[in-house]
């Protein structure tokens, strides 16, 4: 299978799942919402002030943040506090999620409720230990940065402009390196649903092994659903910058536009998972182990 071929395949999947593409942005409204309700009430009390919210129609967003800042520290204080405590959750949410998520594209389902979440609740457990195995590699890509980094101050000479460009390598080395360890850990979460594995020590071994044998089709495939992705954004934020009257329905549907940005950032990451997910299956070595399995409860 083609690139390409992988990815039409696997935006075809998502456009065919919207039922499932709607509940993961809801879950995201919810946890969002729950972060943002420590803070919801002392700024709504902040723009009932009338000059407050003057200033906001007249696009001073800058002076209401610092406005809220200085008056409301105190729920501020606490809704760090409850935004760190929900994003944890999110994240665990998400981990668990992806079983869902991963077996409907394998299985190439519609969405059903059943199954989507007996395998979220069925691979948790799994996901949660690639997740761990999967920071063993990103703390040795920070730890590589930070020695590089080291390293220059060491022989960084009298050139400033010299030092900054090698820094910005740096930094780009390690951002690459951070996504190539994403890209390689959803490769294992992939052949764990589908080849129905239960050792992830091995599998996170055998995801980097796949990557690199395909090398030129997965990094392509992943960097073309990343030139899509940073296209929306770049599209969204100049569109959130155009601001043709300061009203209280162009504020309206400036929130909108944002809340279609992170619907569409969610559909992203489905093409990722999807898109990779129909590569897997096409390019990697079939062992039907859920078959094989199935097959042995039908004899006995």
């Amino acid at each position: 299978m083609k690139m390409t071929e992988a990815f039409l395949t696997g935006m075809k999947t998502v456009f065919s799942n919207k039922k499932l593409w709607a509940l993961l942005f809801g879950i995201q409204l919810l946890f969002a919402a729950i972060a943002l309700s420590p803070i919801k009430a002392e700024f709504n009390d902040m723009l009932g002030n009338r000059l407050i919210g003057q200033e906001l129609l007249e696009g001073n967003t800058g002076h209401v943040f610092v406005e809220f800042i200085i008056h409301h520290a105190t729920a501020l204080s606490l809704g760090m506090k409850v935004i760190l405590m929900v994003g944890m959750l999110y994240l665990l949410a998400t981990i668990f999620l992806n079983g869902g998520i991963i077996g409907c594209f394998i299985e190439n389902r519609k969405f059903n409720a059943g199954a989507f979440f007996g395998d979220a609740g069925a691979f948790f457990g799994r996901f949660f230990r690639l997740f761990l195995f999967s920071l063993v590699f990103l703390l040795l890509a920070i730890l590589l940065y930070v020695g590089f980094d080291k390293l220059l101050m060491l022989f960084k000479g009298d050139s400033e402009v010299a030092l900054l460009i090698l820094k910005v390598i740096g930094f780009i080395f390690l951002g690459f390196w951070i996504l190539f360890i994403q890209m390689v850990f959803d490769y294992a979460k992939i052949r764990t649903v589908h080849e129905d594995r239960k050792g992830m020590f091995k599998t996170g071994l055998s995801a980097w092994v796949f990557v690199f044998k395909h090398l030129g089709k997965t990094l392509g495939l992943y960097y073309l659903i990343s030139i899509v992705g940073l296209t929306l954004f770049l599209l969204f934020a100049m569109g959130s910058t155009f601001n043709p009257a300061n009203t209280g329905i162009t504020i309206f549907l400036l929130l909108l536009w944002q809340q279609l940005h992170s619907f569409l950032r969610i559909g992203v990451r489905m093409a990722f998972l999807a898109s990779e997910s129909s590569l897997y299956t096409f390019q990697a070595p079939i062992i039907k182990n859920r078959i094989d399995n199935a097959s042995a409860r039908i004899s006995m």
